[in-house]
């Protein structure tokens, strides 16, 4: 057997350790939290202008008070008066996102007070120009801080702004740049050039809801103006402190309650030189009990009670590209059990993490008792059990972006086919008895054999996409259920929500949840995504496959293809339907290259419709300009995905790094497809006209007429015809359709066509309306 075996370092008094951190972070914390108006630094301001990449303020006329030093510095500012910002986004898109908010390109706002924070040349600016004297107390000028102070200092998690206190605590001058200003007192907007960001420039409105919620809301986002005038490789780019290079974990889930603890060993790499501050992300309600540099020194730490933010004090001031290795003890209430249901309350937050996306090597040991059942990402190596209590280690084949495990009282389902890994499906099933229950007191019945039902989606998925793609990387692959409505995907390992193992609806959702997440393994595992403007690429892809699926199974099993062209009508409607109410229309949808961004408190919902629905819908019109239009052979399309998979695997791909791969198999340029469907927002209407003649020679024509509506003028599409004939025959051709008017002629045929089909087999995302000639 082969298990991490572990000498415990000696533990000096750790509370002398934490008090001399706790000085020091605090003090600085303290400083920011009780920032004051400094009645003697007060100047009359007029036409001062502050331009700050995008951003333009100019203060027009007003008083303009310094705040006291934090640590002996002066890093903000409060004013009052008459003031206008001026912002026009650099890109286009940014600029377009602007407009579905604010009906213009370029914003022009006034203000009334103004909070800034700034570690640029903002404090030297202001020096130079303005005369600073003394001057009184200013009750409005206390007021505008304390309301801007809401938004950065969470009182219960004890939080203030991360990009703040690092800046602070690491004495740094690294232009960071922060603005809160408004007309409406309680509407803010803010403005923000953030080094610490992925994209450091971002405008920010007060995020929509009762009056207690103090958080923006991100409208624009995007590099310096510097930066994209550099040329440089931007969505490469890595604005993270660390790099973490791998875990070694011991993991203890203790007694009937699953009780928590983990013994941590992380190696990093700095990647900013002299860092004095590390940060790490923990799920709230993990409590740190000692922190270990790999010396065996205790290391200096603070972790607050109910924040998700650990600081770490450097034992020296790290230089750029130094490794080191820390090793961390904590414990915590991170499994909620109730009856026999088990919900994971952090599915990724158990182990200390920093950044979303970056990826790691993985090589965990669990103790479990005996009597619960347990499944991990990652490969098993070894497995024993002694004295009632199950140790098992779990190694991530290849680095790895995230890792997750499930524990419970599960029926398993063992399925054995040898084109395919073993595949165990774990059910909860003394939970669905209860629900069971009360569902037929409802009316509603629960599916049999759920655990059969939901394997054989499993099983076949796998086999289909394996096909296509290639050999999943898992030597074992586990399904299992969670007590929650979503599904999530690690290598070798899916949760699936407890619906689908509760009955299978008609309509193709649960055989589609199913497939979506067995898709991952290659879709956001296999080949990861880039950035969150290339998310798609995971989810958008997934559900395609999980269409594609279902559209195999009603081929295969009903003879007939109704469910697919059904599921994706749904989502067709679901997209064009989008926000539209019965007195007129809301917000304009945001294109899927924005990713999460999609979202927003006047767009909730979007993210699903824009990232899923419409990124699998963009494959599907891939696969229709594709389709050989005599034998509706997809092997074009396949041969497409299948080298993207190839060619990206184990790798972070980009909607660049696709269009390549899409346009070498399409053999022509697709930068106008892209354009308009992943980097724009406009959904075609088509009205359709057909009128059929006959011809000198007894043979028939029919002229078509399609009017096209509510996408810009440029915008154009190859659409599949079909002219169905008496026999049953379908003759489709396709058509480009562009323009205000587009007009083509099908046929000659030897008989009059019994219909014509527009759009035959759904081949463009669009809203047909067929009208008169």
């Amino acid at each position: 057997m082969l298990f991490w075996a572990i000498t415990l370092p000696a533990q000096p008094d750790s509370s002398t350790v934490r008090d001399s951190v706790t000085v020091s972070y605090r003090e600085v914390f303290k400083q920011l939290v009780d920032m004051e108006v400094d009645p003697s630094q007060f100047a009359e301001v007029e036409n001062l202008i502050l331009q700050r990449d995008a951003g333009r303020f100019n203060l027009q006329k007003g008083r303009l008070y310094l705040c006291k030093p934090v640590m002996g510095q002066r890093y903000a500012a409060v004013f009052q008066g008459k003031g206008a910002f001026n912002f026009t986004p650099t890109t286009r898109i940014e600029r377009e996102h602007l407009a579905r908010f604010y009906k213009t390109t370029t914003l022009n706002e006034t203000f009334e007070s103004l909070f800034l924070f700034f570690v640029d040349s903002t404090l030297a600016e202001l020096q130079r120009q303005l005369t600073f004297r003394e001057g009184k107390r200013d009750r409005r000028a206390e007021e505008v801080l304390d309301y801007a102070q809401r938004y950065l200092y969470q009182k219960k998690e004890k939080y203030y702004e991360y990009s703040i206190l690092k800046t602070l605590l690491e004495e740094a001058e690294n232009g960071y740049f922060y603005s809160h200003f408004s007309k409406n007192p309680r509407e803010p907007f803010f403005f923000e050039v953030n080094p610490h960001a992925d994209e450091e420039v971002r405008f920010k409105r007060r995020l929509k809801g009762p009056s207690f919620y103090h958080f923006g809301e991100v409208i624009n986002q995007f590099h310096t103006q510097e930066e994209y005038a550099s040329g440089a490789d931007l969505a490469r780019e890595n604005n993270l402190d660390i790099a973490i290079h791998s875990y070694r974990m011991d993991c203890t889930l203790e007694g009937n309650e699953l009780k928590f603890s983990a013994d941590t060993e992380i190696e990093f790499e700095s990647l900013y030189p002299d860092q004095n501050w590390l940060v790490f992300f923990l799920f709230s309600e993990l409590e740190v009990d000692s922190i270990f540099w790999d010396s065996g020194q205790p290391t200096r730490y603070i972790k607050e009670e109910d924040s998700h933010i650990l600081w770490i004090k450097s034992d020296h001031p790290l230089p750029l590209q130094e490794r080191r290795k820390l090793r961390m003890f904590y414990h915590g209430k991170l499994i909620e059990r109730a009856d026999d249901w088990f919900y994971i309350r952090a599915s990724t937050g158990w182990y200390p993490r920093h950044g979303e996306r970056e990826r790691a090597d993985f090589d965990i040991t669990y103790h479990v008792p005996e009597k619960f059942d347990f499944a991990s990402a990652g490969d098993r190596v070894d497995s024993d059990t002694t004295a009632g209590i199950i140790t098992s280690r779990w190694r991530s084949p290849r680095p790895l972006r995230n890792f997750s495990f499930n524990v419970g009282f599960f029926k398993e389902y063992r399925i054995v086919n040898d084109s395919i890994p073993p595949t165990t499906i774990y059910m909860a099933e003394t939970g669905h008895q209860e629900i069971a229950q009360q569902l037929a007191r409802q009316g509603i019945g629960s599916g049999k054999d759920m655990e059969k039902q939901v394997g054989k989606d499993v099983e076949q998925s796998i086999a289909f996409f394996q096909e296509i793609f290639g050999t999943t990387q898992a030597d074992h692959f586990y399904a299992t259920e969670i007590p929650f409505r979503h599904g999530e995907a690690f290598p070798g390992l899916i949760h699936l929500p407890w619906e689908t193992f509760q009955f299978t609806r008609a309509e193709g959702f649960d055989e589609m949840i199913r497939a979506h997440e067995v898709a991952h393994q290659w879709w956001g595992i296999g080949v990861d995504f880039l950035t969150y403007h290339d998310q798609w690429l995971s989810e958008g892809f997934s559900q395609y496959c999980a269409l594609w699926y279902l559209h195999q199974v009603t081929k295969r099993e009903e003879k007939n293809d109704n469910r697919f062209y059904n599921m994706l009508e749904k989502l067709r409607e679901q997209i064009i339907n989008n926000r539209k109410f019965l007195f007129g229309s809301g917000q304009e949808a945001a294109p899927i290259w924005l990713g999460r961004r999609t979202h927003s408190s006047d767009t909730e919902g979007d993210y699903l419709t824009i990232i899923y629905h419409k990124g699998a819908w963009v494959l599907h019109m891939l696969n229709r300009m594709m389709l050989d239009l005599e034998t509706l052979d997809e092997g074009r399309f396949r041969e497409m995905m299948g080298a993207f998979y190839r060619q990206h695997f184990d790798e972070k791909a980009s909607t660049e790094d696709f269009i390549a791969v899409a346009e070498k198999n399409y053999g022509e340029p697709l930068n106008w497809f892209f354009e308009q469907w992943v980097y724009g927002s406009a959904v075609p209407t088509y009205h359709f006209a057909s009128r059929t003649e006959t011809t000198a020679d007894g043979s028939y024509l029919v002229h078509c007429r399609v009017r096209q509506s509510e996408v810009p003028a440029e915008f154009r599409m190859p659409v599949m015809v079909g002219a169905e004939m008496e026999d049953g025959r379908i003759i489709a051709s396709r058509h480009w359709v562009s323009g205000e008017s587009s007009e083509f002629e099908l046929g000659p045929f030897p008989k009059t066509p019994k219909k014509i089909l527009f759009n035959h087999l759904e081949s463009v995302l669009c809203d047909v309306k067929e009208e008169r000639w």
